[in-house]
């Protein structure tokens, strides 16, 4: 199937959903963002929208969207956004909030912004300048120390709750050092487009030996001890080829906890 045929049912929905936004008098302005917008999006991905309503407005957002779509499931997630799952599986999230906080958008990172793309509703040119003034600032920086100092945080707390015996918590604490990890490898190979979430299309922009690495720091529960031992090395390998500061007392703790935990 084309990437343009899989894409049918977003694109109605899309247009179904821009439709009710304009015609509704609550909505002042409305925002898509996320891969849709991008032109990155293919049949797995979300739709995602920020809507914003006259502060006197009263809105809710599950009874909108189930006058217009079939919603299998509602949920306002961990980062207080409004979500819902449709059928298929496709996730939809939508944000509703006063317009008083139309200033807020230019406190967003700025990675791959389309705005004539992304605004569906400016009933007063508000939102074209809020984009527009988001759009002029510099692209993010790498900032490959600051993210080299919170990988060397999560990797010495996870080191101790393991040597403690929390093995389960130790594994959890890993999603954090993956993820500064995965930024880091991208700063070192120049693949830094998505520095502001690296795991996206990683398997495409990433090169093999990379890839080999970050599954060397992934595992299960009895896994924990080599895991860590290989996110330790990761870590300060990619510390040297960026030259980057660690700590020469540091670096050897890390060194000797890791062989002690294999």
């Amino acid at each position: 199937m084309s990437p343009k045929l899989e894409l049918t049912r977003h694109a109605e929905l899309d247009a179904q959903l821009r439709g009710a936004m304009c015609a509704d008098p609550r909505i002042t302005h409305a925002l898509a963002y996320g891969s849709f917008t991008q032109g990155t999006a293919d049949r797995f991905s979300d739709l995602e929208y920020w809507l914003y309503l006259r502060p006197d407005a009263e809105f809710d957002v599950r009874g909108w969207l189930e006058k217009l779509v079939p919603v299998l499931h509602f949920v306002v997630n961990e980062f207080g956004t409004p979500t819902a799952i449709l059928p298929g599986l496709l996730r939809l999230e939508l944000h509703a909030v006063p317009n008083t906080r139309l200033a807020e958008l230019e406190t967003w990172g700025n990675e791959h912004l389309y705005p004539e793309r992304m605004r569906v509703k400016d009933v007063d040119g508000r939102l074209a300048v809020a984009l527009q003034k988001l759009t002029s600032k510099a692209p993010p920086e790498a900032e490959a120390q600051a993210t080299l100092d919170r990988v060397l945080n999560w990797l010495t707390f996870g080191l101790n709750v393991l040597a403690r015996g929390e093995r389960i918590r130790a594994h959890g604490l890993l999603w954090w050092i993956q993820g500064g990890l995965l930024s880091l490898a991208a700063v070192q190979s120049g693949q830094t487009e998505y520095l502001l979430n690296p795991a996206r299309l990683a398997e495409r922009r990433l090169n093999a030996e990379t890839l080999r690495q970050y599954a060397g720091v992934t595992g299960g529960i009895d896994d924990l001890e080599q895991v860590y031992s290989a996110a330790v090395d990761w870590t300060l390998e990619l510390a040297g080829l960026l030259g980057l500061a660690v700590n020469a007392e540091l670096d050897a703790d890390l060194r000797e906890r890791a062989r002690m935990s294999t």
